[in-house]
């Protein structure tokens, strides 16, 4: 551990020692590729012989650049001693006083530094400030930036003067040989499509030319280049692109660099599952349906779709008519998946709009439709009694009927009321399947039950009685007579019953009763 005090002198010397050994080493990169450079050019012109320089050449500038800054900054924290040599050496009257006072460490027993020890300390401060440590470093720092940009002008030159030795046929860049002007070079194509190449020539035509295939991880193959009329250009193409290619052209003996050519696939929809969750009054299992795109499930369902696409998209949408977007839910462990869940409430149409990384979108976004179905009322088919009857008290109504519901009954039976009690509800049976019809008979004694008449009226014209009373104008009138009818005809019925009560309970009735 360093003193604080000679810390804070000895830093900025570290930092452009580190910035000297940098420069440093760039400098000696960029000379070594301006010797080779140069060592090129000199070969070609005595000897004619040429090699392929231009990726080997800056392959071995980048990796001397990466050395170079390595091993500049490799430390993390500066070697303090390091420096204290350097300088020692540059000023020789030091006598290693420099050296001794980074080397001193505090006395464990005092937790610090001791008199001798400060000494040290303060008597070599005293000479960096009689004379600074950091004058020669930065005296060398300034002449190695200098020769490092002398050696980048020396680099330039020598790729200038290979672009200008550069032989006829051979390619600088590479995206020409010889005058020859390839389209499309470089692509990117869909997945099935053809892949259409020319070969432009600005010299001399060759009598032939050959487009030479490789498909990745497939052994490469020819095909001949025709040339139409006196129309510099020889083309050919590829029916059918299925998977990433180079090629080139071959021609004289000669050819040009490799293209690339990478295929892509638009967004598209594989396959959609559905899973009903129907609700529990329905007593139906869950379904899966798959790969459906149009389903039907009473209100109130859980819908789970899963959608399986051919690749991972930026983002998965459910469209709706009115442009509600509802989005997909990409699943964690399986790519290309994406799920939604919602409960069903209205029929509704979407539209699955997929976009992928690039912004390519699905060509034919598919139709989804999905219908929610109400829940039917159950249907009662009453066959006894028919039509209007009376019956007296030592009679009897026969009750026949037939009932039917789209996801069955869970009970069924007869329920009838006397006036000023409970409505007692005789069951008959219990659940019926979905659409099953369930015939059911009932025999109500009206001896027992102690009712002097009954009146039957059907089910239909009580309730267009109540629905009359809910409406307005000539309807709600005739509803409103009908009600003060029956309810007149109750107060009848009950003031007969009270006066036989009392002739019974009486000694001997009024004369007013007759």
């Amino acid at each position: 551990m360093i003193d604080r005090l000679l810390e804070k002198h000895l830093k900025p010397i570290a930092r452009d020692y580190r910035r000297w050994q940098l420069w440093r080493g760039l400098a000696r990169c960029w000379a070594a590729m301006a010797v080779l450079g140069f060592g090129l050019i000199l070969l070609h012109r005595f000897t004619g012989w040429w090699a392929a320089w231009v990726f080997p050449l800056f392959n071995l500038g980048a990796a001397g650049w990466a050395l170079a800054v390595w091993r500049a900054w490799r430390k993390s924290e500066p070697e303090y001693r390091e420096i204290a040599r350097q300088i020692e050496q540059e000023n020789p009257k030091l006598h290693a006083l420099l050296l001794t006072a980074v080397e001193q460490q505090p006395d464990p027993e005092i937790g610090g530094l001791h008199y001798l020890q400060q000494r040290v300390i303060s008597e070599a401060l005293e000479h960096n400030r009689r004379r600074p440590w950091g004058n020669r470093i930065f005296e060398r720092l300034f002449f190695t930036q200098c020769a490092h940009g002398l050696t980048v002008c020396l680099f330039l030159a020598a790729l200038f003067g290979l672009r200008v030795a550069t032989p006829p046929g051979k390619s600088f860049f590479g995206a020409q040989a010889s005058g020859v002007t390839v389209t499309p070079g470089d692509a990117s194509i869909e997945r099935g499509s053809g892949l259409v190449v020319f070969a432009r020539f600005d010299g001399k035509l060759p009598t032939e030319a050959t487009l030479v295939i490789k498909p990745l991880n497939e052994i490469q193959r020819q095909v001949p280049l025709a040339k139409n009329l006196d129309d510099p250009v020889f083309g050919g193409s590829v029916p059918e692109v299925n998977g990433d290619l180079a090629y080139r052209i071959e021609y004289g003996g000669r050819q040009t660099r490799d293209f690339k050519v990478t295929v892509y696939d638009y967004p598209k929809l594989e396959r959609a599952d559905a899973k009903l969750t129907y609700p529990e009054y329905t007593g139906l299992p869950e379904k899966t349906i798959a790969d459906t795109r149009r389903l039907s499930a009473v209100e109130g369902s859980v819908l789970a779709y899963t959608f399986f696409l051919n690749e991972p998209v930026a983002s998965a949408n459910l469209v709706a008519k009115d442009k509600a977007t509802v989005p997909l839910v990409a699943d964690t462990n399986r790519p290309a998946v994406y799920q939604i869940q919602f409960t069903l409430v209205q029929s509704q149409q979407y539209e699955l709009q997929l976009v992928d990384d690039a912004g390519r979108t699905n060509k034919v976004p598919p139709q989804f439709v999905i219908e929610a179905l109400k829940n039917r009322t159950p249907e009662l088919k009453l066959a006894l009694p028919r039509g209007d009857q009376r019956v007296s008290a030592l009679e009897e109504i026969a009750f026949q009927a037939e009932a039917m519901d789209d996801f069955g009954l869970k009970a069924y039976g007869v329920a009838y009321t006397l006036a000023g009690q409970e409505t007692k509800f005789a069951q008959l049976g219990t659940n019926s399947g979905p659409n099953e019809k369930r015939q059911f008979n009932y025999l109500l004694p009206l001896e027992a039950l102690a009712a002097l008449f009954a009146e039957i009226r059907p089910f239909d014209e009580i309730f267009r009685e109540g629905e009359s009373m809910e409406g307005g104008g000539g309807a709600q009138q005739g509803g409103g007579q009908a009600q003060k009818l029956a309810e007149l005809q109750k107060q009848i019925i009950n003031a007969t019953w009270n006066l036989q009560r009392r002739k019974t309970a009486l000694p001997a009735p009024p004369q007013a009763y007759e």
